[in-house]
């Protein structure tokens, strides 16, 4: 088996897990975020294909919050199973240190990290400026005029709408609940039944409640009530949605040809760090999945008798770590309290320092590296803790007898 071979070898073994955590990743990213999404859809009226948009429209956000993690946990995942089938032991024999065979997934980050200018740079401000569009469509969508059952309908103009029971064309409601509000009072109708009547050439909403409750709550007359056989509320509402700003609104909407373009003022708009900032970050975020092997491979064959999931833990911890100190740098630097870009990339070179310094140290399985250091210590402080809550209870037990 030749070098070129083994490259290939251990980046077709990584590929399996690194999709799988990605996908899973992105799902449970999504589905939270959707979740959220459908409350908003329940509460305007919505109809369903805008809120399918808007998820789609997020996938490359998330994609680039998950694709670090997922290629660590594809890392560690294949090193950790080869070390102990004892694969990795036979490449230290053959003459391959655990550098040279970290090497392919090196490169794997470098065509990972050019992805990521892509998605960072012109797939991200896309998505985002589609997302805040079809969002502003989904909060100002005139109403088609239907209600649905159990949900309460903001109509808009002060007005909320809710019945027990509709029917397939959520225009004919039973038990019914409206409430109107204005500056100084409120009224409160309940009914038996009710229809939702559109006239989308007036531009209006009519609303027929029979046999129902109607109370009045305001600061000068106090509170009155009266029962009607049928009364027939009426509102207006735009037939049309108004149109959504121009791409450009937030630095995180421009594209990175964009961003170079407001950082040198070519535009003839005034010059702000935060397109400079903004600029930086994307960069530095792309050229992280670089290190991603600089620490995922050291962690993969510490600690060969310890856990996957510890070393994971502990990669995906310093990912983490590493995007919300950029996220906080980045802050500080829009509002001026550090230069632009100089927090980003000193940011930037503390973590390749500490991945080099990992990666370096690392010559093979038994070489006591910082990271194998670290394993034992945690071991030894797991050790100490059982022993010292085994005490602890032993005694309390004793106390109690």
């Amino acid at each position: 088996m030749t070098i070129k071979l083994i490259d290939r070898y251990l980046l077709r073994l990584m590929a399996r897990p690194m999709m799988a955590a990605l996908a899973v990743t992105l799902s449970a990213l999504l589905l939270e975020r959707v979740l959220r999404l459908f409350e908003l859809l329940t509460g305007k009226g919505a109809p369903l294909g805008l809120v399918v948009s808007m998820a789609l429209n997020l996938v490359p956000h998330y994609l680039g919050l998950a694709l670090p993690a997922a290629f660590a946990v594809g890392i560690i995942g294949v090193m950790a199973s080869l070390s102990s089938e004892n694969e990795v032991d036979a490449m230290e024999a053959s003459g391959l240190s655990i550098r040279r065979i970290g090497a392919g997934f090196i490169l794997c980050g470098v065509l990972l990290a050019f992805l990521s200018v892509a998605l960072f740079g012109y797939a991200q401000p896309y998505s985002r400026y589609a997302f805040r569009d079809v969002r502003h469509q989904l909060i100002n969508a005139a109403w088609d005029a239907r209600v649905e059952a159990g949900v309460f309908l903001d109509a808009g103009q002060g007005m909320t709408i809710s019945a027990e029971d509709v029917d397939p064309t959520g225009r004919f409601l039973e038990k019914v609940f409206v409430l109107q509000e204005a500056h100084t009072s409120e009224r409160i109708l309940t009914a038996e039944r009710g229809v939702l009547i559109p006239n989308p050439e007036a531009g209006i909403v009519r609303l027929r409640l029979i046999n129902g409750v109607a109370v009045s709550i305001g600061e000068d007359e106090g509170e009155l009530s009266a029962t009607f056989d049928s009364v027939m509320l009426e509102r207006s509402f735009d037939i049309k949605t108004p149109e959504f700003r121009a791409r450009g609104g937030s630095e995180r909407e421009l594209t990175m040809g964009e961003l170079w373009t407001r950082m040198q003022g070519a535009d003839n708009l005034p010059i702000e760090p935060r397109y400079a900032s903004e600029f930086f970050g994307r960069l530095v975020r792309a050229l992280a999945l670089i290190g991603v092997p600089l620490i995922a491979v050291p962690l993969a064959v510490a600690g060969k008798r310890s856990p996957v999931w510890r070393r994971v833990v502990v990669a995906i911890a310093l990912l983490v770590v590493f995007q919300n100190l950029t996220k906080v740098m980045q802050a500080m630097e829009n509002s001026g309290d550090v230069p632009a870009g100089v927090g980003i990339w000193t940011l930037c070179a503390i973590y390749f320092a500490i991945g080099l310094w990992l990666f370096v140290s690392t010559t093979s399985q038994g070489s006591g590296s910082p990271a194998q250091t670290m394993f034992v210590w945690f071991d030894h402080g797991i050790v100490r803790l059982k022993a010292y809550v085994r005490r602890a209870f032993g005694r309390a037990d004793e106390d109690a007898v």
